[in-house]
């Protein structure tokens, strides 16, 4: 399970922060690729653009990442918290001092549910290790749809 675990690890940094090294397995592995090294790139007001009508911005997404995060290193302390999905979607638009300081939660979120990760001795329960696996593909998702969503805010900005 350690190496199932590291590997897991390995894969979340490079979503959320960079590749570990130079090898890569799901992002383009030169800098400026994992999710928290993306949104630097872009100011409050592209964070708060929705290029369609009702759709999300990419504050939005960054927003519903950190809460889920929270919300996941809530079941890692042994608590179950209400899952209000609906909560994780509040924010849209945000300023300049909003903007930072969102990004500063989404990482130290990460940085918080890493340790968790690596503190649990026993994965024998299903339900955790199924949540802990869910955090890849649920940052590759919200990943993907930030970098096509900054395609088109660079673009018209």
């Amino acid at each position: 399970m350690e190496d199932s675990i590291k590997g897991l690890l390995d894969l979340l940094q490079e979503l959320y922060v960079r590749t570990h090294n130079e090898q890569s397995w799901v992002i383009d592995a030169t800098p400026g690729h994992g999710f928290t090294a993306a949104i630097e790139t872009i100011s409050a007001e592209q964070a708060s653009t929705r290029i369609v009508k009702g759709g999300s911005t990419i504050a939005s997404h960054t927003e519903h990442l950190r809460w889920s995060l929270c919300f996941a290193l809530e079941f890692y302390k042994g608590n179950t918290p209400p899952d209000d999905w609906g909560t994780s979607w509040k924010i849209s638009e945000v300023n300049e001092s909003q903007w930072i300081e969102l990004q500063q939660d989404l990482l130290e979120a990460y940085l918080l549910v890493r340790e968790a990760i690596a503190e649990v001795k026993d994965w024998s329960n299903p339900d955790l290790w199924k949540g802990t696996l869910a955090l890849l593909p649920h940052a590759a998702y919200h990943l993907g749809a930030v970098k096509q969503i900054m395609l088109v805010v660079k673009e018209n900005t």
